[in-house]
């Protein structure tokens, strides 16, 4: 049986590219364009892995990631980070996300499991996942 990823992206080309490459490597891929729609698909579906969006309208990647992770049902599904925040604002992803700890608490969001810098290099994405589907 397939691996099941979820998108989270408010940006219906980029979960176009993303479930192109996913379906063609073999993963079943569902998809939601917000981070409330988000939060609910992770519960009904239980995803083997999220691709989740930093900067979305409604409810942010953060505050979901932060859901996700203080939920004990659905904290060990790995959550890779997508996002475009450093090319497009000039901050460093990287010393920002270690920064953050894995755990969250009231001041300091979780950190995520991994992430990625849109525009995504298809192969770049697939080795990311493959550190956590195996």
């Amino acid at each position: 049986m397939a691996n099941k990823i979820l998108i989270i992206d408010d940006d219906t080309d980029v979960i176009l590219i993303l479930s192109t490459v996913l379906r063609d490597q073999g993963y079943d891929v569902i998809t939601a364009e917000d981070g409330i729609t988000g939060l609910d698909m992770v519960q009904r579906e239980r995803p083997d892995l999220i691709l989740l969006d930093l900067m979305m309208p409604e409810k942010s990647g953060i505050s979901l990631l932060r859901d996700i992770k203080k939920d004990k049902d659905l904290k060990e599904i790995p959550v890779i980070m997508v996002t475009g925040i450093s090319s497009e604002t000039g901050i460093d992803l990287e010393s920002l996300l270690k920064s953050s700890s894995k755990k969250a608490d009231e001041t300091r969001a979780p950190r995520p499991d991994g992430y990625i810098q849109k525009p995504v290099d298809p192969v770049k994405l697939i080795n990311v996942i493959k550190e956590f589907l195996v």
